[in-house]
């Protein structure tokens, strides 16, 4: 499953890029968060509670950061377990961009995952599942964007690769956004 999405934030690269490094605001901003962790210089471990249909469980997950190319982007690769329940393991791509020719300074923050589930979770029902992580992503990004902006929108362009700042924490970030985009897929 294919997720992606774009929100303009009116704030500059480098004040989205501290907030995505600021695990307190990420832990803030995922649904069900209950805790949120580095775990060594490239990796982040979590814990998420969350329902999919009648399968409600607590998610241990781990992310690594691959291919992180400040200060383009970064890829992050996780999984989520949740013991019988299943567990869901998928890759995502975050990248800011500057905003050009406005008189307020603005980021773009595209984000793109795919994600696969196991176990029970994946016999929930691929439409389900597909709702419930859309709408979950979109939930952690707009509580996200308005942390910075509370007129943060969401846009319909697609999503851009982009030339602007990513780094260890930021990366980070993109790990628990993988974590959210995983559990996205385990939340219903």
């Amino acid at each position: 499953m294919d997720i992606e999405g774009q929100y303009r934030i009116a704030a500059t690269r480098e004040q989205v890029w501290a907030a995505l490094n600021d695990p307190e605001v990420l832990r803030r901003c995922i649904p069900g968060c209950e805790s949120l962790e580095r775990d060594g210089d490239d990796a982040l471990k979590a814990r998420i509670k969350a329902a999919v249909g009648p399968v409600r469980s607590t998610f241990d997950t781990r992310i690594r950061l691959e291919d992180v190319q400040p200060p383009e982007r970064y890829t992050l690769v996780g999984e989520a377990k949740a013991g019988a329940a299943g567990f869901g393991k998928g890759t995502a791509t975050v990248a800011l961009s500057e905003v050009t020719g406005d008189a307020v300074a603005a980021t773009l923050l595209d984000y793109r995952a795919d994600l696969k589930l196991g176990g029970k979770l994946a016999q929930v029902g691929s439409r389900l599942v597909q709702g419930a992580t859309r709408k979950t992503a979109d939930e952690f990004f707009r509580s996200f964007s308005t942390h910075l902006d509370e007129h943060a929108v969401r846009t319909d362009e697609p999503a851009v690769p982009a030339a602007g700042g990513a780094g260890r924490w930021v990366a980070a970030a993109a790990a628990v956004l993988l974590v959210l985009l995983l559990l996205w897929f385990l939340l219903g």
